[in-house]
């Protein structure tokens, strides 16, 4: 018992790395800048961005590996599908 306790504890602490160092390759390939009233999002993986109000509606959508949004300040949801994952932020102007 002791043994196949040892091999499970094992197995978990490897696939936590695992997924740890999935999670750090993408979110390094993420990038979300502010240039004066301008979003600007890329990633060498992403398919397409898009902006919503707080509300849901959707204000912009881009394709491609760069994306840039005139935003007013407020609050905004920004969603961009880099490789297979959703990438989710909420993003603040003041």
């Amino acid at each position: 018992m002791r043994r196949f306790l040892m091999t499970m504890t094992t197995v978990v602490v490897l696939l936590a790395g695992v997924i740890a160092a999935d999670a750090a390759k993408i979110t390094d390939q993420f990038t979300v800048r502010f240039r004066e009233n301008t979003l600007v999002v890329c990633s060498t993986q992403m398919e397409e961005a898009r902006i919503y109000s707080l509300n849901g509606k959707m204000l912009q959508k881009e394709v491609g590996q760069y994306a840039e949004f005139e935003l007013e300040p407020g609050t905004y949801r920004l969603y961009a599908k880099v490789g297979d994952r959703m990438e989710r932020r909420r993003i603040e102007l003041r």
